[in-house]
């Protein structure tokens, strides 16, 4: 009956040891997959910052070249109407000096 009993409390033993090792490995496993999570979720947050900068970059370059476009529009329209306006001008001081 002892040999029995050692053999049934060697069994117990060895079963214990092995759900222990096994719950050290599932807990190993968590830490990893954990520790991936968190470094993707560092790396995604990095991605979406960069991601932010370029469209941010992106529309103040256009925004000054629809600015820069307006200004030569808006600067050639000015021309246009200085070489209108001058010839005049110079005929009105003309016939004033007469």
């Amino acid at each position: 009956m002892d040999s029995s009993r050692e053999a049934k409390h060697e069994q117990e033993e060895e079963r214990r040891e092995d759900v222990a090792a096994a719950s050290l490995v599932d807990v190993n496993l968590m830490v990893v997959l954990l520790s991936q999570l968190c470094t993707k979720d560092d790396e995604d947050d990095k991605n979406l910052e960069k991601e932010r900068r370029d469209h941010v970059a992106h529309e103040i370059r256009e925004s000054r070249a629809r600015a820069n476009k307006r200004f030569m529009k808006e600067t050639k329209l000015m021309e246009k109407r200085t070489h209108v306006l001058q010839p005049m001008a110079k005929e009105f001081r003309h016939s004033r000096k007469m």
